[in-house]
């Protein structure tokens, strides 16, 4: 059996830690429950709820404590609109240097495509435009050397 890393089995609920209260304080400004700022960071209300109470429960009354990791704490942070700056007070370092790599939070249009997927799009259909310029000329080429005329020209007469 594998020993525990941090104290498990307490009996008494674990502190919350700061980012947990920084990411708590910014999910209710945002008027965002948990159901709705768990799915934009990627996880689970339950995670959510855990990683900013700090604790889970394991059993009745016995309490394990919860750090999230930096990309999970990080991707919560923008869910919720915290700054890297913040998260650098809060201690949490690792989260906001994360926080920076990943970037403002993508908000998805009403049909709940991001602009980085519509972009993606975009480039899909303009490369298959592009082919189908290129097979459409080539056609005409074949067309006219076969009938000596161009395909595309109205017979007159």
């Amino acid at each position: 059996m594998r020993p525990c890393a941090t104290m498990c089995g307490m009996s008494e609920r674990p502190p919350q830690r700061p980012e947990g209260e920084l990411i708590e304080r910014a999910q209710k400004l945002s008027g965002l429950s948990q159901r709705k700022a768990a799915p934009r960071a990627g996880i689970s209300e339950n995670r959510w709820r855990n990683i900013v109470s700090g604790y889970q429960t394991v059993s009745a009354g016995v309490y394990a404590p919860v750090t999230g990791p930096a990309d999970t704490v990080a991707r919560m942070a923008r869910a919720v609109g915290v700054t890297a700056e913040q998260l650098d007070q809060a201690g949490r370092e690792d989260a906001a240097e994360e926080l920076r790599r990943l970037g403002p939070l993508e908000e998805p249009d009403a049909a709940g495509t991001t602009v980085t997927e519509l972009a993606q799009r975009l480039a899909r259909q303009e490369k298959i435009t592009a082919q189908l310029v290129e097979e459409t000329a080539e056609l005409r080429r074949r067309l006219t050397e076969i009938t000596g005329k161009d395909p595309l020209t109205p017979n007159v007469g």
